[in-house]
């Protein structure tokens, strides 16, 4: 009897994924844990794998295609047999790289974790195995396949890429699936457009230059939002209706702050993220303030305090903002949070951040700085009572003893839950963050 594999919920917060990419037909043969397809959920892309061996009967979509938890997400038997349901199961069986692969800090030839890097390799005939990856633990990222793509581009000649560019052409057009996704909703034939990727992919961009608007429509067209949008969407509202948040600012001083940063990376040799610097900062400043790394239990009448400090660290991305957690800061050195900040925002932005990584902080640091702005009003996480948001440095004039000096300033921008921190609570927070940036040393005593 053939068996159904149920999409899984491979997250606390999943309730449907988008089917990225197929990687078996109907018709194919495979076996236990053998990879199938990628799916984009609410928090990453996901390789699932299957947990039949057998002829694949039936596919639970097209690519594109929307599936709900505990729908069919395939169908495996005996060749010949029907699709129609049997056994099901939800088990989830997600491909990961090896550990001790990724811990290693040494470069490795053809290590892909993401399937859409992977795709993109393949579209654009870069043989992973020949590239020796500069991310983490050796491991390949797009601007190494954007590389390789540009080198290999450069050594074919033009004819054999323009027809293999044309309908009818050898080759298929080279575009990710959320670019065929977004040509199949507008009506846009890939076929027709050169693209302006590296060796000749069709990117967002291109489908913007031909894109017009619908007169019908009066000058507006619909763009359907991506299953990571649409969980921000139910979170943020969540957030913002249920729990009563205020936000508070104040003034840092940063020069020292900046100094210490710059002597760091001199120390290291390596970049440090600000965010780093002042997670390491706020860590101690949250064991004062109990209230600030905790969450509150409505239901129970009580508030629940963390002794652990695993700091959620937003992520600007492409696709939306990300907000992978920073687990045991408090147990890190100032350049293990770094590494690790640094580790998670490439995973973020790769889309091959695991979902347990995505889950379980007990305060959040989000830099809007980072995007130019110099303060904010950050919507709280649900289950956090307090967001910290440091803005971008700015020349600012300050009077000391008489004399006009100029200084850099930071301006912290922090939101609450106003059931359990009071004004008092979060000025008093505040000011004691802000001594601690102003004069780095306060956060080793």
């Amino acid at each position: 009897m053939a068996s159904t594999f149920l999409l899984p919920a491979v997250s606390d917060t999943m309730v449907q994924a988008e089917i990225v990419e197929w990687i078996v037909a109907v018709g194919d043969e495979v076996s236990l844990d053998q990879p199938i397809c990628s799916i984009e959920t609410d928090k990453s892309v996901v390789e699932m794998t299957t947990p039949y061996a057998g002829t694949v009967l039936a596919l639970g979509g097209e690519v594109g295609a929307t599936i709900e938890v505990g729908q069919p997400l395939i169908v495996v038997g005996v060749l010949g047999e029907s699709a129609l349901a049997g056994p099901a199961s939800q088990a989830p069986s997600i491909a990961v790289a090896e550990e001790a692969s990724l811990a290693s800090g040494a470069g490795a030839r053809g290590q892909v974790r993401s399937p859409l890097l992977r795709r993109l390799a393949d579209g654009l005939g870069v043989a992973t195995g020949e590239i020796m990856g500069s991310g983490h633990g050796g491991e390949i990222t797009r601007s190494d396949i954007e590389v390789a793509a540009r080198a290999n581009a450069a050594s074919v000649p033009p004819v054999a890429r323009i027809h293999d560019s044309l309908p009818g052409g050898s080759g298929s057009v080279l575009a990710m699936p959320k670019v065929r996704r977004v040509a199949r909703e507008r009506g846009i034939d890939l076929h027709s457009l050169a693209g302006s990727g590296p060796g000749g992919v069709v990117v967002l961009d291109d489908l913007h230059q031909v894109a017009a608007p619908d007169p019908a429509s009066g000058g507006q067209r619909r763009e359907r939002l991506s299953p990571l949008r649409r969980s921000i969407g139910r979170h943020l509202t969540e957030s913002a209706t249920t729990i009563p948040q205020f936000t508070s600012m104040v003034d840092v001083d940063a020069t020292a702050l900046l100094e210490t940063r710059a002597a760091l990376k001199g120390r290291s040799g390596r970049p440090m993220p600000l965010d780093a610097l002042v997670m390491y900062l706020l860590v101690p400043v949250l064991r004062e303030h109990p209230r600030m790394n905790a969450r509150l239990d409505a239901d129970a009448g009580e508030l629940v305090i963390f002794d652990r400090f695993d700091i959620g660290v937003a992520v600007d991305t492409p696709d939306g903002l990300i907000v992978p957690v920073v687990r045991h800061a408090d147990q890190r050195s100032v350049d293990e949070v770094a590494a690790e900040i640094q580790r998670l925002a490439l995973a973020a932005r790769e889309r091959t951040v695991h979902p347990e990584e995505l889950a379980g902080a007990t305060c959040t640091l989000n830099n809007v700085g980072a995007v130019g702005l110099e303060q904010g009003t950050p919507i709280l996480p649900v289950g956090t009572t307090a967001i910290i948001a440091p803005g971008r440095s700015r020349p600012t004039v300050y009077l000391r003893d008489g004399n006009s000096v100029e200084v850099p300033v930071i301006t912290l921008s922090a939101t609450f839950d106003h059931r359990v921190v009071d004004g008092g609570d979060a000025g008093r927070f505040l000011t004691q963050l802000r001594d601690h940036l102003e004069v780095p040393a306060l956060g080793l005593l």
